[in-house]
């Protein structure tokens, strides 16, 4: 009987280990201006609501198949911008709520010529040590070219701390990815084979006190971007171009205002605007 319990036992966790916790948006609320969420573009994700100490400090709808997220969504405030403090890097993990097989580990990296780059910036959380290191499980990774990682990306993630200690208000941040390079399509061993992403963005929304309407800055850029850090100003676009190139109604619902505003961004919206097909 003692044995059969065992054997009952070890069945059960093997079957438990095998399966991703199943989760959704409803405690991630604030990470969406108006709490609007948006719609799923595929059947094959996976809502996380990231918890720590009882805040919720960041969503991702994670895509089970390409074992990448295809966007994330979080809102830094003042306090968390101005708290910031350095904290010793951990090492890249899977995600416990995700099975396996439907993430990458660390030697999908390894000698691939691609990064582990976080989408969910780890500086933007680093104003606890608890959210730091909940930024570097696999479900916050996609595979980037260090330049670019190091580049444009890092300029607009630096640029977002440096907009809401400005102007002293919560900002909310849309990160993601879509389509997919042909060479290589992939990093790693099946079944640990993340997709390697085309193209990559960034959606600022921040909401006017009087109007109580919302501005947005939105940046489209490509995979192998190897602009320098200030340069990501050149890939500034239109809200209308991301849902056009991703499919996705990421405000749908949601009162914006009606023209753009370079005066509160600081940036003019470029005569060729940033694209990614």
């Amino acid at each position: 009987m003692k044995r059969l319990n065992m054997a009952i036992f070890s069945m059960a966790f093997i079957i438990l280990a095998s399966r991703a916790q199943a989760q959704d948006f409803s405690a991630c609320l604030n990470m969406f201006p108006n709490q609007v969420i948006p719609k799923a573009a595929s059947n094959t994700v996976q809502d996380l609501c990231k918890i720590v100490d009882g805040q919720a400090i960041f969503a991702i709808r994670y895509d089970t198949n390409r074992k990448i997220p295809n966007w994330a969504a979080h809102k830094l405030t003042p306090a968390e911008a101005k708290g910031q403090t350095k904290h010793t890097r951990p090492k890249f993990t899977p995600d416990p709520d995700i099975i396996r097989a439907d993430q990458a580990v660390d030697k999908s990296y390894v000698k691939s010529g691609f990064s582990r780059g976080h989408i969910v910036s780890a500086a933007d959380m680093s104003w606890s040590e608890a959210s730091f290191k909940d930024t570097f499980h696999f479900s916050n990774v996609v595979p980037q070219k260090q330049k670019f990682n190091a580049g444009v990306w890092l300029g607009m993630e630096a640029t977002l701390r440096k907009l809401v200690k400005a102007k002293d208000q919560d900002i909310w941040d849309f990160s993601g990815v879509y389509g997919q390079i042909e060479t290589p399509a992939t990093v790693g061993k099946s079944p640990n084979d993340p997709v390697v992403p085309k193209c990559y963005y960034k959606i600022f929304v921040a909401q006017d006190s009087t109007t109580k309407r919302y501005k947005v800055l939105a940046a489209l850029y490509h995979w192998d971007d190897d602009s320098k850090l200030k340069t990501w100003v050149k890939s500034v676009t239109s809200l209308a171009q991301i849902k056009r190139r991703t499919g996705i109604d990421f405000l749908n619902d949601v009162p914006l205002e009606a023209n753009y505003d370079p005066n509160f961004w600081g940036v003019v919206m470029p005569e060729n605007k940033g694209d990614c097909s």
